[in-house]
This record gives C-alpha cells, sequence and structure tokens, in this order.
C-alpha cells in the first residue's frame, strides 16, 4: 500500500530560488529532491540539520529582568527536553 502524497507551497524570492536550484544542479539535486531529503532528516533527527546561528550584525535589544528570568526557564526547560529524547 503507497502513501498519499500533499503538496506544499513556499513563498520566496525568485533570485533565491534560482541560486538554489543552480547550486543544487552543481550537486545533481533539484529543487523538490533537495527540499524532500531536508524535511526526512528534520522529521528522523527532530532537528535542524545544520548550526542556526544569530546575524553578527543583528541589533542587540536590551531585556529586563523578568523577562530574562522567563527567557532563563524556557532556555532550561528546551536543553530538559533535548536531553530526553
Amino acid at each position: 500500500m503507497s502513501e498519499s502524497s500533499t503538496t506544499i507551497q513556499v513563498r520566496l524570492p525568485r533570485t533565491l530560488r534560482d541560486d538554489a536550484t543552480a547550486a543544487l544542479a552543481d550537486m545533481g539535486l533539484d529543487l523538490p529532491t533537495a527540499v524532500r531529503i531536508y524535511l526526512i532528516k528534520v522529521a528522523k533527527t527532530r532537528r535542524i540539520p545544520f548550526p542556526l546561528e544569530s546575524d553578527p550584525g543583528a541589533e542587540a535589544i536590551p531585556v529586563d529582568r523578568p523577562i530574562q528570568s522567563q527567557m532563563d526557564r524556557i532556555g532550561k526547560a528546551w536543553k530538559k527536553a533535548q536531553s530526553e529524547q
């Protein structure tokens, strides 16, 4: 019995699509296959398959003590949930 399939649509700048399509073609892949590979990896590992880093030019936003405390609690809960997987 075969699994049914679905379609997703993603809006992105045409230049990004074209640049990614060209880069993937150099690797012997098309865009749908690359997206499929990415989603399979996310589903299997339950994480983004590459490091996410902030923009070094990003603006620092001042945070008051109550907000920082809440962010710390969220961070601890996230680490705990990750270690239980």
